[in-house]
């Protein structure tokens, strides 16, 4: 529900100052696996003309790999959507390795190899593979193709080659890092609450046709070839494996968001259940789905495979994907016990924005068949996406405008399909713990692939405007609304004819674009001191646990006032240091007075 008390300290900050500061929301992201590890070869399953291919995924021939393209879209066709022709630089020396021997030839512009090396003793082959021609047309795609090759020194020549290493630039082969340290910088730029790993599960495209089922001892690990879907390969149609999204969520140390594949069997639910308790961090939270989006019979692998299974069941679309999901939440508190359903397991009941009567038939039949749902159920869920009103304007600020419009109207108006208040109050009606959560959401605009007034609608993305879209979708959209967790789609993704979707469009600049700043705000910061606005020079000495303006500012005439976040003041001082040393941890506004202007920053104690 609406903090109140929320309320009016957004209200005092208004009143006092002609600038306004905003409390942290439940924010969380959806993650893109781009630039995550530091091994390339997790990032590619495109292998080609080998004859076949051994159980993790290793061509048994000579073969060819395209091992990265990260070309803007759609240069292949020699016209890139992008007006800005942005691309990511991936140039750089890539120290490579491999079990076996072979000839290797690199393809692309401006890509060679150098110091190939064959130890014969341990049968490695080692080479750097040296990438340039940033930022020249078609810089970013690389083929490997290797011939002549041999497994070990006694294999018949064309029986491939193992364990194929490319390490990005900066990272040496015997370094010990799964994740980059870019990717890891770019997940904590915002202090979201929770990440979905939705993007690298592969669960659009998962599942098996019924009535097969998804087994554990069948599921990817990292001895896999590739962290990519691997069906061509040895079947596996999961993209990474349980055990690296353990390993990175461990790493972020907030709460995650999986999606679990309706044919996965009770075993596989139950082993998946026992990992994440023996091996997760025990203060991470974790929120489970039932596949995603299944709305129609005929959509993706998903939507036949519950449609068949309803069939056999007898009983609807609609009612199966509530029992599956009521069936999750059983097989979790097998293992985590009852009593830890709907505290630390938080089980989603995902419904449709444009039809709220979705989850009136999930809900429905779980009260009528099973029981009341919040005893299985933690929250239900929809898409805070919107679009604009004004798509086909020249101008992208307008097109921004539009997109106000078109959230405002999805706030409002009680009459469209859309209107957000129909599943906050459904979920608070049937008294679920999680209330309504959002699965993902932001700007849907351009997508499906049109061209129609592309240049505008990509860079109304990059404007400043962006980011108060951002904002406004979010808190007077959502958490003003009385909505919960809601996770932003995406994190990270190029921008062209199919979306705008992430937060930036280069892995390596989190800031690129002014909505990764609106979330930035939105969420707060995890220690430190985050700026409302940018001319104070703000540091904090944690030694002293003191506050100090710096010297941008005129150091005399100055007054600190410090309030907790229920807008009650706690500290004074006319001195350029606030000692904050009898303070408790927690969130804090401070309001600084200088010269003619008063300013606010959010403070974080530790």
């Amino acid at each position: 529900m609406f903090n109140k008390y929320k309320f009016l300290f957004l209200i005092f900050i208004l009143i006092s100052s002609n600038c306004w500061a905003v409390l942290p929301i439940n924010l969380g992201v959806n993650l893109d696996d781009g630039g995550a590890f530091v091994n390339m070869i997790n990032h590619t399953n495109r292998f080609s003309k080998a004859n076949s291919y051994d159980s993790l995924g290793w061509a048994m021939s000579d073969f060819d790999l395209v091992l990265f393209d990260g070309r803007p879209a759609t240069e292949w066709t020699n016209v890139i959507d992008d007006p800005e022709k942005y691309r990511i630089d991936y140039s750089g020396r890539y120290k490579c390795s491999f079990v076996g021997s072979a000839n290797v030839l690199a393809g692309g512009i401006s890509a060679s190899l150098e110091n190939k090396n064959f130890d014969i003793v341990n049968n490695i082959t080692t080479f750097d593979l040296v990438v340039g021609g940033y930022p020249n047309a078609n810089h970013g795609f690389v083929t490997l193709s290797f011939t002549n090759t041999k497994r070990t020194q006694n294999s018949n020549a064309n029986s491939g080659i193992t364990k194929l290493v490319v390490n990005r630039p900066g990272y040496e082969l015997n370094s010990d890092k799964i994740f980059t340290d870019e990717f890891i910088t770019l997940c904590k730029s915002a202090n979201f609450s929770c990440y979905r790993y939705y993007n690298l599960q592969n669960i659009w495209d998962g599942e098996p046709t019924y009535p097969n089922k998804s087994l554990w001892v069948n599921r990817k690990t990292r001895f896999d070839a590739t962290q990519k879907p691997m069906n061509s390969l040895n079947a596996k149609r999961d993209a990474w494996g349980w055990d690296y999204i353990i390993e990175f969520a461990n790493i972020l140390e907030k709460d995650i968001w999986i999606n679990i594949y309706m044919s996965s069997d009770s075993s596989y639910v139950v082993n998946l259940a026992k990992l994440l308790k023996d091996s997760l961090k025990p203060n991470i939270n974790v929120y489970v789905e039932n596949s995603n989006e299944v709305w129609s019979p005929t959509q993706a692998t998903h939507g036949p495979y519950n449609n068949d299974e309803a069939t056999t069941n007898k009983i609807t679309f609609d009612q199966n994907y509530a029992r599956r999901s009521v069936e999750l939440s059983n097989y979790f508190a097998q293992v985590f016990g009852q009593n830890e359903i709907n505290k630390r397991i938080r089980v989603i009941l995902a419904g449709q924005h444009a039809y709220n009567g979705r989850s009136d038939n999930h809900l429905n039949y779980i009260n009528s068949q099973i029981g009341e749902p919040k005893k299985y159920i933690y929250a239900t869920s929809t898409a805070l996406y919107f679009q604009s009103t004004k798509s086909n304007n020249a101008d992208p600020v307008e097109i921004n405008n539009g997109m106000i419009e078109d959230i405002g109207s999805q706030i409002n108006s009680t009459i469209i399909s859309t209107y957000r208040k129909n599943h906050i109050n459904k979920a608070n009606t049937w008294g679920l713990v999680g209330g309504c959560t959002s699965y993902e959401g932001g700007p849907h605009l351009p997508s499906s692939g049109g061209t129609t007034n592309l240049n505008a609608q990509i860079l109304a993305h990059r404007t400043i405007k962006m980011g108060d879209v951002t904002k406004y979708n979010y808190l007077e959209g959502w958490d003003a609304l009385g909505g919960g967790l809601a996770m932003y789609f995406t994190l990270n993704s190029g921008y062209n004819r199919y979306g705008c979707w992430g937060l930036t469009d280069d892995y390596k600049n989190p800031n690129r674009n002014y909505k990764m700043k609106a979330v930035q705000e939105l969420t707060g910061i995890q220690s430190g001191v985050e700026l409302i606005n940018s001319q104070i020079n703000i540091s904090y000495d944690k030694a002293n646990q003191w506050l100090i303006v710096g010297n941008k500012l005129q150091t005399n005439d100055i007054e600190i006032e410090l309030y907790n976040s229920m807008g009650v003041k706690m500290k004074y001082t006319s001195e350029a240091i606030l000692d904050l040393s009898n303070i408790q941890t927690g969130i804090y506004f401070a309001k600084l007075k200088f010269l003619d202007s008063i300013e606010i920053f959010k403070f974080v104690k530790e």
